[in-house]
Order: C-alpha cells, then sequence, then structure tokens
C-alpha cells in the first residue's frame, strides 16, 4: 500500500497565475519523486502603483512516499 505526503508551496510569475502554478509544480519536480496531484489552494497578486507585478499560486503537492 503506497503512503503519500502533501506539502504547500507557492509558485510565483511576472506573466499569469497559470504560469505561477506550472513553476510550483517545476520547483517541486526537481527534488520530489512520484507526484500524483497538485491542488490550487488560491491565487493572490503583489501589487504595486495600482499594478500586478507577480503572480502567485498556492498548491498542494502530492507524492508518494519511499
Amino acid at each position: 500500500m503506497a503512503v503519500e505526503r502533501i506539502i504547500d508551496l507557492v509558485g510565483n510569475s511576472r506573466e499569469s497565475w497559470e504560469d505561477a502554478a506550472r513553476n510550483a509544480m517545476s520547483g517541486a519536480s526537481k527534488s520530489l519523486h512520484g507526484i500524483t496531484s497538485m491542488e490550487v489552494v488560491s491565487w493572490t497578486a503583489k501589487v504595486e502603483g495600482n499594478e500586478i507585478i507577480e503572480y502567485r499560486a498556492a498548491v498542494k503537492i502530492a507524492f508518494v512516499v519511499d
């Protein structure tokens, strides 16, 4: 029986929220193996001068524990 662990991460991007979520997955995949799912928990943004300067995606990533 497999056991999974879930971690919380935040990805960011200057382009879009979708890109921020992809960046979270990309970063996680560099050190985690056996990723099974990703849940986007929230979308936020950093704002300066009434303009969005950074998109952020808070995610939960599940992976199989060896």
